[in-house]
């Protein structure tokens, strides 16, 4: 059996990521199957690290230069003509990153008999049988991103708007949701019940 690993450690939005990709290869049955994984995962489960909108507009600056002016102060002045206070401090929304996963594992196996042309790899199952288009592995991903504006609304004393919450995923993992803090709507109904009790 051989195996191969990269291993890449990297930040997004002030969040400690690990990106692994795996090889593997072994004999089962007279047959030499590899197995690939991607894996991109937050490296702790939950993180209070957070960007404002100052870091993010100089990251903009630094990828696109003077080309991101032009949006950045869009923004800025709409939320700023939005305000009731004019101690405006767009700095008070804090942005988080739940969670970045994504996740892929599957077989293949070279149907290339010749030895002396290249290999040709076609997905297959864990035992080398050859799979049919809706049958191969697929990606399991997951975004999540809260928006933190507790601070930025304190002006207002009737409403405030605490966070907003953005996610996407495809994943039954339960540790990937929980890491969302993501909740059915069975979930929050749930909640109410209990509560009601």
């Amino acid at each position: 059996m051989s195996q191969f690993q990269l291993g890449i450690s990297l930040t997004f939005l002030k969040r400690d990521l690990a990106l692994v990709v795996q090889s593997t290869e072994q004999d089962v049955d007279t047959k030499k199957i590899t197995t690939k994984e991607y894996l991109l995962v937050p490296t702790k489960v939950s993180s209070d690290d957070f960007v404002t909108f100052k870091d993010l507009k100089n990251d903009f600056d630094k990828i696109f230069g003077s080309d991101s002016n032009a949006a950045t102060q869009q923004v800025t002045d709409q939320l700023k003509q939005n305000s009731s206070d004019n101690k405006f401090d767009i700095n008070k929304i804090h942005f988080y990153l739940k969670t970045a996963y994504l996740y892929k594992k599957a077989y293949y196996i070279n149907t290339e008999a010749d030895s002396s042309k290249p290999p040709v790899m076609e997905e297959c199952d864990e035992s080398g049988n050859k799979l049919n288009g809706d049958k191969k592995a697929k990606w399991e991903y997951a975004l999540s991103i809260s928006i933190d504006s507790k601070a930025f609304f304190a002006e207002f004393e009737t409403m405030s708007i605490n966070s907003v919450n953005f996610s996407i995923w495809n994943t039954d993992r339960n540790v990937v949701k929980k890491m969302m803090t993501l909740g059915s709507t069975d979930d929050i109904f749930k909640q109410l019940e209990d509560s009601a009790k």
